[in-house]
């Protein structure tokens, strides 16, 4: 299964990570660089990758990721800060999957970011960074107010030496591969287009915590999750993998509010096939492969257990048929 990531990383294999621009000795040599949000890291953040990485081997530098935590509208307007599909530490792992060189994590703060835009180029892209090449999208603006712009990039580059090359939009289907876009396809349970967008599925990851034992009373016991990712998908029931104590799993989530049992607040639970080991406390990683149905009341629990073999019959048929 080669969407495997554990949500605890904190340290990475050949990739520099780079969490303090203070602590940068000595300036850089050559870098080809990209500098973005990147959420999800999706397909068309990783054709860009791709050809950072592959530029940066025909110019003997190093391929080079620039990118900010928290999310710039975070400081800056926190009520339009949308949810993000994926958390820090699985960026780090999918960035150093594709193979980057450096990975610089930039402390978004209100002092940075008054930076003015000549500063932000001279003393971090250039003076640190080393910035040779970089790779950014026509709409990409930085620095105090958002007044940087491409042609200011550019302007700087023949000052300061290095060439701006501007990418151009990754499609699908005749459709722009945008976060925006995927988040939207999440948020409504269409995961499987999400996946497509994405190169992969769509996964949440959480700790496993004590819920009302009422799945384990009607013979389907389930873990519920405290998620560590804002962005959930709809009310529903799906087909998943799991990830948990190293070792991967089928099984099914059910997503909402239990209104058979006029619960009050939302849950993840999560029925784990051929599973009967105590995870309470550990961490797990939920891979959404396909939606089965809606969520819904039903008149009785017999009623429910019933409806619960249909979907853990349903999602192995589903699961089945979704390669590895």
């Amino acid at each position: 299964m080669q969407y495997v990531w554990k949500c605890t990383a904190n340290q990475t294999g050949k990739m520099i990570l780079i969490t303090d621009l203070g602590k940068i000795k000595k300036r850089f040599g050559s870098s080809v660089i990209t500098l973005g949000n990147f959420d999800g890291l999706h397909l068309g953040h990783q054709e860009l990758i791709k050809l950072i990485i592959q530029r940066a081997k025909e110019t003997a530098s190093l391929s080079m990721v620039v990118t900010f935590r928290p999310h710039p509208l975070k400081i800056l307007a926190p009520e339009k800060c949308p949810p993000l599909i994926s958390i820090y530490e699985e960026k780090i792992l999918l960035l150093e999957k594709l193979g980057i060189d450096v990975l610089v994590k930039i402390p978004f703060t209100l002092d940075f970011s008054a930076m003015e835009p000549r500063d932000f180029v001279k003393n971090v892209l250039c003076n640190l960074l080393g910035a040779k090449e970089i790779f950014v999208g026509c709409n990409y603006r930085f620095g105090k107010g958002r007044k940087g712009d491409i042609r200011m990039l550019r302007e700087l580059g023949k000052e300061f030496g290095f060439v701006v090359r501007e990418i151009e939009q990754v499609s699908l289907n005749g459709e722009v591969i945008s976060s925006t876009r995927i988040r939207e396809l999440i948020k409504n349970g269409e995961i499987e287009y999400a996946a497509k967008l994405l190169g992969r599925p769509y996964a949440l990851c959480g700790i496993v915590i004590k819920g009302d034992g009422r799945g384990k009373g009607l013979g389907f016991p389930t873990a519920n999750i405290a998620s560590r990712h804002s962005l959930i998908p709809s009310n529903g029931v799906y087909a998943v993998r799991l990830f948990v104590r190293d070792k991967h799993y089928n099984g099914v989530v059910n997503i909402g509010i239990r209104p058979t049992f006029d619960a009050k607040s939302p849950a993840i639970e999560t029925h784990i096939f051929d599973f009967d080991e105590d995870i309470y406390g550990e961490e797990i990683t939920v891979y959404f492969i396909r939606k089965i149905r809606e969520e819904k009341k039903f008149q009785d629990a017999e009623a429910l257990i019933k409806q619960i073999m249909s979907d853990i019959e349903t999602a192995k048929h589903m699961l089945s048929q979704q390669s590895h």
